[in-house]
């Protein structure tokens, strides 16, 4: 399967950013995350016998909404600069890329997931220096068939922005930028950056190639996994794949170490709505914290419903400590906290590390450019070990795009739990 880019151009936005706007500061959250691009595309199967005069006008449409909503979200065609911690708002532009892919759609929605070749229909430049903070590629198939990716800079913005952002361009290319509401960018104000964290990052595992591999769980097996998990089934979805997927990685440890070593669970939890602060429902940026669980590990307590609990718990307890928060400057400081924790025992090797991230519930799957919404949404490879749950195309499913090394991929295929329930 070739992917042969086309063109490479910066698009610009419609209109000039003003002087008063040029320079946007970063929020003390956003100062907290790693510089880094994060990847999701978006695939579209597309009908009709003239595909190749419809495909030059959905570019060029896709390139003229886009120009319009950076007009509305204009730090996105900015730069990043690092020592004064703003965004230079300077128009240079979004990177758009269109890119021609040698077969039909169809075979790659019906085959495997490659890593490789997500990374092909998604590319972009390593670093923040002088690049752009957002690189969408369009990769056209011989069908017709489009897959849009989105590569951005998490230091601009958590999932919650960029799904904002996409449904915008998304309305502004169907029904004009007349239908698209402005975002807040009132987050730096409220949690303005201190210049003292730096954040190392995650160090990948040396000489560790990593891998990707999708589990789908529909929602029929779901439902069969919570009635496993729980008397009486009263679990969220996330909660559920959560607890089954720690439970296989801690047997997978086991396998590995020799013996069982104490589990450590980090998933993002959302901060919008769940604070007791006056928080824009459209602010622009990252607003969300890392919820830590740490849990000894006995040979009596390898059940499911055990893993359920550090789960349910670790939640439950997020969300009680967080709703009662109003004042921005406690906010901030546990935000922190839990950032430094991650960090520190990330990149350590004493335990079991499970990491999530949680895309579900975002409207991935309502971004709509006129022909119709997507057929698939799927993440990309990054170099570090990571479990991404999406909402799947059928009703009340799960996808879990799990990051890890060959080897635990083997296990975990293997994992008599993780078979019954996936496909």
């Amino acid at each position: 399967m070739k992917v042969e880019v086309q063109s490479k151009k910066l698009i610009k936005p419609s209109v000039p950013t003003p002087d008063h706007r040029r320079k946007m500061n970063i929020s003390g959250i956003d100062e907290l995350q790693i510089p880094a691009h994060v990847g999701i595309l978006f695939y579209y199967r597309v009908d009709g016998e003239n595909h190749e005069d419809d495909t030059v006008r959905r570019l060029r449409l896709l390139e003229e909404s886009l120009s319009e909503t950076l007009a509305i979200f204009y730090p996105l065609a900015g730069r990043y600069i690092h020592e004064g911690l703003f965004i230079d708002c300077n128009d240079e532009g979004a990177e758009f890329v269109h890119a021609k892919v040698n077969v039909q759609l169809v075979q790659l929605l019906q085959g495997d997931c490659d890593a490789d070749l997500l990374g092909r229909l998604s590319k972009f430049q390593l670093g923040l220096s002088g690049n752009p903070l957002v690189v969408i590629q369009a990769n056209v198939f011989e069908c017709g068939g489009l897959v849009i990716s989105l590569r951005f800079c998490h230091k601009l913005g958590d999932m919650g922005t960029m799904a904002t952002f996409m449904n915008s361009w998304a309305t502004a290319c169907r029904s004009g930028i007349q239908e698209v509401a402005s975002p807040n960018f009132e987050l730096s104000s409220l949690f303005p950056a201190k210049g003292s964290t730096v954040t190392r990052g995650l160090q990948p595992r040396a000489g560790v190639k990593f891998t990707m591999r999708r589990f789908f769980f529909s929602g029929e097996a779901l439902s069969r996994l919570k009635l496993a998990a729980t008397k009486d089934g009263r679990i969220s979805r996330v909660e559920v794949v959560s607890a089954l997927l720690c439970k296989a990685f801690v047997t997978m440890d086991r396998v590995k170490h020799g013996s069982l070593r104490p589990l450590v669970v980090f998933q993002n939890m959302s901060l919008r709505g769940r604070v007791n602060l006056l928080i824009p429902t459209n602010a622009f940026g990252n607003f969300y914290t890392k919820v830590v669980a740490r849990h000894t590990m006995h040979e009596n307590g390898l059940n499911l419903e055990a893993f359920v609990k550090v789960i349910c718990d670790t939640f439950a307890s997020a969300k009680t400590r967080y709703a009662v928060i109003a004042d921005r400057e406690l906010c901030m400081d546990m935000v922190r906290d839990s950032a430094r924790e991650y960090e520190g025992r990330f990149n350590g090797d004493e335990e079991t590390v499970v990491n999530f991230t949680s895309w579900c519930g975002f409207p991935l799957y309502d971004v709509d450019f006129g022909w119709g919404k997507p057929d698939f949404v799927s993440c990309t490879l990054v170099p570090v070990p990571l479990i991404v749950l999406v909402d799947s195309k059928s009703e009340g499913g799960i996808d879990a795009w799990i990051i890890l090394s060959q080897e635990e991929k083997v296990l975990l295929e293997q994992d008599p739990d993780v078979a019954v329930f996936t496909s």
